[in-house]
């Protein structure tokens, strides 16, 4: 059990829950003290204990009654010593405390990197931008970030590169006026190595989109995903050509032997006796 007297409730909550508490077994008692608002006076367990992540937890937190905004006849105890009228209005404090606490960190809802995960949505939206719901939140918040400068450089090369950058954590390469494949043309290509059947293509309006990652690292999904954003950020009349970064290969030549070699592999025919590897046992 971590110890939480002296921090605010905001911060006791988040330390229970990245101990691996439970949020909805935490049970919380207002007390009237001289200590500043919401703050943890007393918790049971105890800091130090050990306890099970789904025991239930109970704080005490500082907090001025409402009954001080009453007139000052309801403000009057008992005889002896008891407040009904304050105990009685402690359960307005429960039912509207975290209300009022969210109407005190209002101005963090319009900050995109400090807004509530469920309030993005609604964040994007002030900026007309939807939001792919596959995306993870650091994303999403960064998108929302940048949303006004990227659609100041929408249709650039500029605009592109920052879309990317955002959704891939890297910096893609563009190369304008170029296209990887030239089309089947007897005498320039070779048949199933840069042989394409394809549509005529105008280079000046190509060009490639290369990532600085290999093919196996990123997963169909993202592709697909990347493929929407050069769709919707690129200009409408232009083709375009996602590549990745080649994966090392090993380009040493292998001796060709019968038997051993297959037709197509990378080799040569051994002109020396050929000495096969020792057997093992």
């Amino acid at each position: 059990m971590p110890e939480i007297v002296g921090t605010s409730l905001v911060n006791a909550r988040l330390m229970l829950r990245n101990a691996g508490f439970d949020p909805e077994l935490l049970r919380v008692r207002y007390r009237e003290e001289y200590r500043p608002r919401d703050e943890v006076t007393a918790q049971s367990p105890t800091a130090g204990t050990l306890v099970a992540v789904d025991d239930a937890v109970d704080l005490t937190v500082s907090r001025q009654s409402l009954v001080h905004h009453l007139p000052q006849i309801f403000q009057k105890a008992d005889r002896d010593g008891g407040h009904f009228l304050r105990e009685f209005l402690w359960i307005f404090d429960h039912i509207y405390a975290d209300i009022q606490r969210k109407l005190d960190r209002v101005h963090t809802y319009f900050d995109p990197l400090e807004s509530p995960p469920e309030f993005l949505d609604w964040l994007a939206s002030w900026v007309a931008l939807t939001l792919d719901q596959g995306w993870p939140e650091d994303k999403k918040r960064k998108l929302i970030r940048s949303a006004i400068e990227i659609y100041g450089a929408r249709g650039t090369v500029r605009g592109l590169k920052l879309f990317l950058s955002i959704f891939t954590d890297v910096e893609p390469r563009l190369i304008e006026n170029r296209f990887p494949y030239r089309g089947f043309r007897i005498g320039q290509v070779r048949i199933g190595l840069d042989s394409v059947v394809m549509p005529p293509v105008n280079l000046a309006h190509s060009f490639i989109v290369e990532l600085p990652a290999q093919y196996t690292d990123v997963t169909n999904e993202n592709i697909l995903k990347i493929h929407d954003i050069i769709r919707l950020e690129k200009p409408v009349h232009t083709t375009y050509v996602l590549t990745f970064a080649a994966k090392p290969s090993d380009d040493s030549l292998q001796a060709f032997v019968i038997g051993m070699g297959r037709v197509g592999d990378v080799g040569v025919i051994a002109g020396e006796r050929y000495a096969p590897p020792p057997e093992t046992e």
